[in-house]
């Protein structure tokens, strides 16, 4: 699927959630900042055109090194599971790029299937489950979880499969975490052919839905006082994660504090710390380059674009005569 189009419509509805929510809770959430709305666009406006230059340009495909090594670099703020597919990916696509047989891919897939299952079976049987109860979701080992995302995204990247897709997104609603369910399903929605899109919407859709309302279930029955309902609590989450946006985005104007969010394995315990609080606090995807980089941080929003365009240009890296699950 055209991945300019996903990121946009997924961009304009985050926005609009926000917006929307800032509005109902403003009494909560603070006064609206248009500076911060500027950037917003203007970020966006920044990743789109990354993403239609190489229309007139074609860049080296080498480039992809480059946004590996920074993956590298940037995935330490996921901690060890992070860095771990980070190699994994750049070490892969060394040994693709070189000349390798089915065999090889064959192999490294059904490692990667391994490794989609053993971490969430693991946090299971040492009893973070949390869908059962909610209070473990805050366990260190909900890592497994979003590691088990990961390579099921990675998975689906290489080759996509909708038992694999499943798997994922039903380890996604025992973790309770909207986050691993999104990376999986947006995974897919890149991937899909157009024959896919159908049959991915009908099944992922609904999966999706599930897993935020795992998540509310698990909000409601951990803060006993929470009184929104469903459809409040999505517009009052997106209004917050945009008004700690808004907070960093007051912070690190014209240029930028230069502390790198980006690198900061406890990033948001530190942003929370800014506000006064010790648990830790979203700030969607234009919090980190406002805080880090000011009006710079735009550079950042171009590289952006540039990758979402390359990445329509890689094939998948497991060959079709190979015959995975």
């Amino acid at each position: 699927m055209d991945s300019g189009r996903i990121f946009a419509l997924f961009l304009a509805t985050y926005l609009s959630l926000a917006l929307l929510g800032k509005f109902i809770f403003r009494g909560y959430l603070g006064e609206f900042s248009s500076g911060a709305f500027f950037y917003a666009l203007t970020f966006s406006l920044a990743v789109f055109s990354g993403y239609s230059i190489e229309n007139r340009f074609n860049l080296p495909f080498e480039r992809a090194y480059v946004y590996l090594i920074l993956g590298i670099i940037a995935s330490s703020a996921a901690g060890i599971f992070g860095v771990l597919v980070a190699l994994i990916v750049l070490l892969g696509g060394v040994h693709v790029l070189r000349g390798s047989t089915g065999r090889y891919h064959k192999h490294a897939y059904y490692v990667g299937i391994a490794l989609l299952v053993i971490p969430p079976l693991l946090a299971m049987w040492k009893g973070v489950i949390p869908i059962l109860n909610p209070q473990t979701r805050y366990s260190n080992l909900k890592e497994l979880y979003i590691a088990s995302a990961l390579f099921a995204s990675l998975l689906i990247a290489y080759r996509p499969s909708l038992i694999v897709f499943l798997v994922g997104e039903v380890f996604a609603v025992i973790s309770t975490s909207r986050t691993n369910a999104l990376m999986i399903f947006l995974a897919y929605l890149f991937r899909a052919e157009k024959k896919e899109l159908k049959r991915l919407l009908v099944v992922g859709i609904p999966l999706v839905a599930l897993a935020f309302l795992a998540r509310f279930y698990a909000t409601k029955s951990v803060y006993p006082i929470w009184k929104l309902g469903f459809v409040q609590s999505l517009l009052y989450r997106a209004g917050f994660s945009y008004m700690v946006y808004e907070k960093l985005f007051s912070l690190g104007m014209p240029f930028g504090k230069f502390e790198l969010l980006l690198l900061n394995p406890s990033a948001r315990e530190y942003v929370a710390a800014l506000f006064g609080k010790v648990n830790n606090y979203t700030y969607t995807i234009f919090g980190q380059p406002a805080y880090d980089f000011g009006i710079f941080g735009l550079f950042e929003a171009f590289l952006v674009g540039l990758a979402l365009k390359d990445s329509e240009k890689m094939p998948t890296l497991v060959p079709t005569t190979c015959e995975v699950v």
